[in-house]
């Protein structure tokens, strides 16, 4: 397949758009990071393919809003069950063979359930939890009231995620970043 990234990012903006906010901007950076992460790969557009929908499985389910860990934790597992459903829909209208759509589809399970069983899923993962680590994150999705919260669970569980050694190398300095960054914010 010729992928052409820029067009995929108009199609598939307005499917994002009606997802949480800033789910298109997080999947963006997700893509971002998959690129680095998987640089070389023949595959690689299917991972980045991939990361530009992973959280497709939100579109109607909290459209542009900025939301709670507690509407997150409620709204995760249905939002999750839309993903398939949901990205199948978009890549069907598009050039890709089934065998491709069934890879992506593999590749946002593993984001959904932070489980991977291969290295384009682990890519994934990674990518998917490195591209949190941003004050903009916090900024475009969450409720400010939300940032400690947010914050105190990435410290908890995103250390258990991360699959890639770049990851692991990267997870720590983007951390410190992060938290300087809000104490700067507070000021």
């Amino acid at each position: 397949m010729n992928f052409n990234e820029q067009e995929f990012k108009k199609i598939i903006r307005p499917h994002m758009r009606r997802c949480r906010a800033g789910d298109l901007e997080h999947n963006q950076r997700a893509a971002q990071w998959v690129k680095k992460l998987g640089v070389g790969r023949d595959d690689l557009y299917l991972i980045v393919t991939a990361a530009y929908v992973h959280d497709i499985g939100w579109r109607d389910v909290l459209p542009d809003k900025k939301i709670t860990l507690d509407e997150l934790i409620d709204h995760e597992e249905k939002a999750n069950n839309n993903s398939e459903p949901n990205a199948r829909e978009v890549l069907g209208q598009l050039d890709y063979s089934e065998e491709e759509i069934k890879t992506v589809l593999r590749i946002i399970k593993s984001a959904d359930t932070r489980q991977t069983n291969q290295q384009d899923e682990e890519i994934m993962v990674d990518a998917d939890n490195l591209s949190k680590l941003t004050i903009d994150h916090l900024k475009e999705k969450y409720q400010e009231s939300e940032w400690p919260r947010m914050l105190e669970l990435w410290k908890a569980e995103i250390p258990m995620r991360i699959r890639t050694k770049m990851g692991r190398k990267l997870y720590p300095e983007l951390l410190v970043i992060l938290e300087k960054r809000l104490e700067d914010y507070k000021k």
